[in-house]
């Protein structure tokens, strides 16, 4: 019991919750601590930079980057931004994060320079188990609410 206490406390002074945010209601037999806190563990910290620096807190989405890209003495005002993933499908939300499942690329048109550009180049790939990419997505499915 100490033990678990200690990596509570612990995991509560990293993100700043209280210690209350972490006591375990519904937890799986096997596990200490609930679907919903391991989704928000992963969230804020997975092998890799956390889906927070880029899909915000509350997974709303935001603006990572703005940037001017010139071709054919053309000037594009590009945008890279975050999508908003709380009302994902868990189809879309794997086929984002899982490297194996393949996407078809759309068809741009001629004059959607950024677009082609920023397509398929922003999100990291972190290589989760599905067990991790299902908790992740429980977390963010369920912090809209």
């Amino acid at each position: 019991m100490k033990k678990t206490m200690f990596v509570l406390l612990g995991v509560s002074l990293l993100y700043g919750d209280t210690i209350n945010d972490y006591i375990v209601t519904k937890k799986t037999p096997d596990s200490f601590i609930t679907k919903y806190e391991y989704g928000k563990m992963l969230y804020h910290n997975p092998r890799g930079i956390s889906c927070a620096k880029c899909h915000g807190d509350d997974a709303k989405g935001m603006v990572i980057s703005r940037f001017k890209h010139q071709i054919k003495k053309r000037t594009y005002n590009c945008v890279i931004e975050s999508h908003d993933i709380t009302n994902i499908d868990l189809k879309s939300f794997r086929a984002k994060l899982d490297p194996d499942i393949k996407v078809k690329k759309p068809k741009f048109e001629k004059d959607q320079v950024c677009e082609r550009m920023i397509y398929g180049n922003t999100m990291p790939k972190y290589f989760l188990t599905k067990e991790e990419l299902e908790s992740i997505y429980f977390y963010v499915t369920q912090i809209r609410k």
